[in-house]
């Protein structure tokens, strides 16, 4: 049997490790991989600068399976990335061609679980594990590695020829692993891309920082930021440290010294909030916080249902989320409270205010989803913005600072990432009608998701605290709009529309969505060209077509639909070219939770071996 997968980062490699481990009773199995840029992929390479961070722990970080693989494949334990780092590391570092070798070795040393990698140490993992996992292969298997684009994978009879300029291969079975894929530029983003090609102003695109130009943003000179995501933390890196200027704690608090090689950054976005600080981890491996209101055996009633409402659904996730940030804050703030009882009470009233009188939970205590949504709400009618954004990021720094079990507003929003499978659940079983799915899920809760739990390493708000202090950023209210005028971009909020800024230089910081429609990646592009790929959609009350921007993928099987709705046998995609389809796609592997990642991998790799057999 032959096996193609196209993408090389860390869903490349989880399939090609489920492949080895189902191969045990198989005659020969020969596996292609493709990926320009190597075992790793393009996100994860060594030529990127050391500052960039993963926004995941290292202890929360794995490629390997374990005990709680759900899927009921072969489990293959080995070392997540911190213990990769005390175990395996310096000698693969010192007996490879590393670049930075140095300080490389020196991360190894000082990493700790709860600490957050560089991007490229990660890398170094994948690459790591690519090799370990031949040792894994018995006689019969093989895999070779092209560092090349895959441009085609053309049908013919029963088997796929795979193109790349330099290859042509014959395969029974092919993979797509592909990663964030640079999109054609379309709306707002194609008129500012042309308005500064036309008067010659920098525009750089939604994509990986480190992707991008920044020798042409010069010293001094304004620059607008637009979005203030985890995307938004890497530029600001890379236009501050990695441009000289310095960081340093004073009297316990962390000031910035400019370089002067530094632009005048001004950023914003429409909620005009950056992502809220990952709050330092408290949870050993494995560990999650169990749900009450959405208990297996809830969600298995509405599944009997064959619909529920998002509303109810959403209503019921945001009393799991009120739930711990209410135990926590008893733990720390009111030792008189019963926690027993006052768990019993919340639960059996659905977080009722009268339970929250009845303990005495104080009014400024009071968890406010208003406010959690929109912190500005609580910005005083006087006053600058900048002030209330410096109060602002010291109050979540601080929140963070206490904790994923302790701090209750920090193990609030972690305890989000400990429900998404019940999201998922919701999801998979098409619980949701087309209206909801869109409307709640997308347009509400997945930006609201990513600003409350996905946000960046805590060190980074104390670091944007720093250089707002400096003068360096200056952040817009919210409602960020941007605009052209004689030859200048103007940026301003809405909230202020008075205040302009003009300037020659415009970043929108983020990555790009996942729009196959639109994408530049030469595979995506023929496969739907040929019709042997579709793309998702779905059909809503008022009759209109709501494209996901997926590839049309089977749930379950992730086997992919062609345009005339067939599944093709042999044809898989899996991760992030599926978001629509499926839900949170990028997440990373986190061992002892049966991750997402890994379980998608292992039911592709059963189905390859029982299709075989078939």
């Amino acid at each position: 049997m032959k096996i193609a997968i196209v993408g090389g980062g860390p869903r490349g490699l989880s399939i090609l490790e489920r492949i080895v481990e189902w191969s045990r009773e198989e005659q020969v199995i020969q596996i292609t991989m493709f990926d320009p840029y190597g075992p790793g992929g393009k996100v994860w390479r060594e030529d990127q600068p050391l500052s960039l961070l993963m926004n995941s722990v290292a202890a929360q970080v794995t490629l390997f399976t374990d005990e709680t693989l759900s899927t009921k494949g072969p489990v293959a334990k080995g070392p997540n990335l911190h213990e990769w780092a005390k175990t395996e590391a310096t000698t693969f570092i010192k007996t490879h061609n590393v670049a930075n070798r140095t300080a490389l070795l020196e991360e190894c040393e000082k990493l700790g679980p709860n600490d957050h990698c560089s991007r490229v140490f990660y890398g170094l993992y994948q690459k790591w594990f690519y090799e370990y996992v031949q040792t894994r292969m018995t006689e019969q298997t093989s895999v070779k590695f092209f560092k090349d684009t895959v441009r085609a994978a053309k049908i013919q009879e029963d088997h796929f020829l795979v193109y790349t300029k330099a290859v042509e291969t014959t395969v029974d079975t092919v993979i797509l692993a592909l990663g964030h894929q640079e999109n054609e530029l379309i709306g707002q983003e194609k008129e500012l891309a042309a308005y500064a090609s036309e008067h010659r102003l920098f525009y750089s695109s939604p994509k990986n920082a480190a992707d991008a130009y920044l020798e042409a943003i010069t010293d001094k000179t304004p620059v607008l930021i637009q979005g203030l995501g985890l995307v938004f933390y890497d530029y600001l890196t890379l236009l501050t440290r990695d441009r000289g200027g310095l960081f340093k704690e004073i009297e316990g608090e962390l000031i910035y010294l400019p370089s002067g090689k530094e632009p005048k950054i001004i950023a914003g976005s429409g909620r005009g909030i950056p992502y809220h600080a990952r709050g330092a981890n408290q949870k050993g491996y494995g560990e999650e916080y169990q749900p009450r209101f959405l208990k297996e055996k809830s969600l298995n009633k509405f599944k009997r249902k064959n619909t529920f409402p998002a509303e109810q659904f959403f209503e019921l996730l945001k009393k799991e989320v009120e739930f711990v940030y209410y135990l926590a804050l008893i733990e720390t703030n009111y030792p008189n409270v019963n926690q027993g009882r006052f768990s019993e009470d919340f639960v059996r009233t659905k977080g009722a205010n009268s339970v929250l009188q009845k303990y005495g939970i104080s009014q400024k205590d009071i968890w406010d989803w208003s406010v959690v949504q929109h912190p500005d709400k609580t910005e005083g009618e006087t006053g600058s913005f900048q002030a209330f954004v410096l109060d602002y990021l010291s109050w979540d720094f601080e929140e963070a600072k206490k904790g994923t079990i302790a701090g209750p507003f920090a193990a609030a929003l972690d305890c989000l990432k400990d429900l998404r499978d019940e999201v998922r659940f919701m999801q998979e079983h098409e619980l949701f009608s087309t209206d909801d799915y869109k409307r709640w899920l997308w347009d509400w809760f997945t930006p609201l998701n990513s600003f409350l739990s996905i946000g960046p390493p805590l060190e980074r708000i104390a670091e944007l605290k720093a250089l707002i202090k400096a003068g360096v950023v200056t952040l817009l209210e919210p409602g960020m709009e941007v605009e052209t005028e004689n030859g200048w971009f103007v940026g301003y909020s809405r909230k202020d529309p008075n205040l302009k800024f003009e300037t020659h230089f415009l970043i929108e910081a983020r990555l790009p969505k996942t729009r196959n429609q639109f994408s530049l990646n030469p595979l995506v592009q023929q496969l739907l060209r040929d019709e042997i790929a579709s793309l998702h959609q779905m059909k809503l009350a008022s009759g209109k077509l709501y494209q996901t921007g997926a590839l049309s993928v089977e749930r379950k099987t992730n086997q992919i639909q062609s345009k005339s709705g067939k599944l093709i046998k042999g044809l898989y995609c899996y991760g992030i070219p599926t978001e629509g389809v499926h839900w949170l796609t990028a997440a990373t592997s986190r061992p002892g939770t049966d991750p997402w990642n890994l379980r998608e991998a292992d039911l592709i790799a059963r189905r390859i071996f029982e299709e075989n057999k078939s």
